[in-house]
């Protein structure tokens, strides 16, 4: 059985930014569309098997109940349920996301 994905406010947000950023800041729309549609697919591309995903805490100390995919140098992190994925962030690859997940105030001494 697939999960069903659900975006939560703030991950949409998240997707709106990204979109911004690359199509208004940059001026290449259909480079963000596609970028957006990257991250899109692969979020829709583990509903059948989210567990095979890598978890948060293999790539820092912090324990946690996310996972995540990359896509196009983003990351997308997410929890799961028994017929859920909770796609909560989606951030830069290249940002310091583990402050902005856990509201540390430094994350990259969390970092593996």
């Amino acid at each position: 059985m697939s999960a069903e994905v659900v975006w939560s406010p703030l991950a949409v947000s998240d997707l709106d930014t990204i979109w911004d950023w690359i199509a208004v800041e940059n001026g290449e729309p259909s480079a963000a569309d596609k970028v957006i549609m990257a991250i899109l697919d692969r979020v829709d591309g583990i509903v059948d098997f989210p567990y095979a995903t890598a978890p948060l805490d293999t790539v820092c100390s912090i324990r946690s109940d996310w996972r995540f995919v990359e896509a196009h140098g983003y990351l997308a992190f997410f929890r799961v349920d028994d017929s859920h994925v909770y796609v909560d962030r989606v951030l830069s690859g290249k940002s310091d996301y583990l402050r902005k997940l856990f509201g540390v105030n430094d994350g990259r001494s969390y970092y593996r």
